[in-house]
């Protein structure tokens, strides 16, 4: 049933992750999530182009300082792009807001920072803490007493067993499998399909079951112990 009220959101970004999106929040307002969208922000105004008319794009990145709208998502399937659009909201002093859709399951012993999506059949497990800006996708899974940092993309059936460390603005492709208990450091790129069986350093690029890899990615200084 639909919130009485609802504040208005945008959502970044008005490709093919941002259209599902809209639909994720639509579903979600049907079942009490207190927001409804306006439309989009995205650097190419025909972003919307041939799709249904209704929620137009208002603007490129740059306009969300002075938009109306004070509230955000953030559709966007890199890390790096992930974080870049939220520290635009959060230097124009607007809020990221959590959208979890009615058919995901979280934790309620769970912690789950904001602008965090968790899209249908997601998961996040019991006692795991969920950085904020964080992208789970379609059946992506992240399981108990896991730590997963800020700005990191779970891909499709992308799945993080128990005790799990993830550092900030990790990418996880579709069906990755990270086995319990591991330690994987910030800005790391998984490829589609690996299994990592052994923990990995920040700026990691792993690929292959078992996963094999090294350093590819310079990390800031601020970052390399995570």
């Amino acid at each position: 049933m639909t919130t009485a009220a609802t504040s208005g959101v945008a959502i970044i970004g008005a490709g093919g992750y941002g259209r599902e999106v809209l639909e994720y929040a639509d579903d979600a307002r049907a079942q009490g999530w207190g927001f409804h969208v306006t439309g989009f922000y995205d650097d190419a105004a025909d972003a919307r182009d041939g799709h249904a008319a209704g929620h137009p794009v208002l603007g490129p990145l740059a306009a969300i300082a002075d938009s109306p709208v004070q509230h955000f998502i953030v559709a966007l399937g890199s890390p790096e792009t992930r974080r870049m659009a939220a520290e635009l909201v959060a230097g124009a002093g607007k809020e990221l807001v959590s959208l979890v859709h009615p058919r995901a399951y979280v934790s309620r012993s769970a912690s789950v920072g904001a602008g965090t999506i968790v899209c249908p059949f997601g998961m996040i497990g019991a006692h795991s803490v969920v950085g904020d800006n964080v992208s789970i996708n379609v059946y992506g899974s992240i399981g108990h007493d896991s730590v997963i940092g800020r700005d990191v993309v779970v891909s499709p059936y992308a799945a993080i067993t128990g005790t799990v460390t993830l550092g900030d603005e990790s990418f996880l492709g579709t069906h990755v499998t990270i086995t319990p208990g591991l330690s994987i450091g910030s800005h790391s790129k998984i490829n589609a399909g690996a299994l990592v069986t052994r923990s990995a350093p920040a700026g990691s690029l792993l690929a292959g079951s078992p996963a094999k890899g090294r350093v590819m990615f310079k990390v800031p200084d601020t970052h390399a112990d995570q």
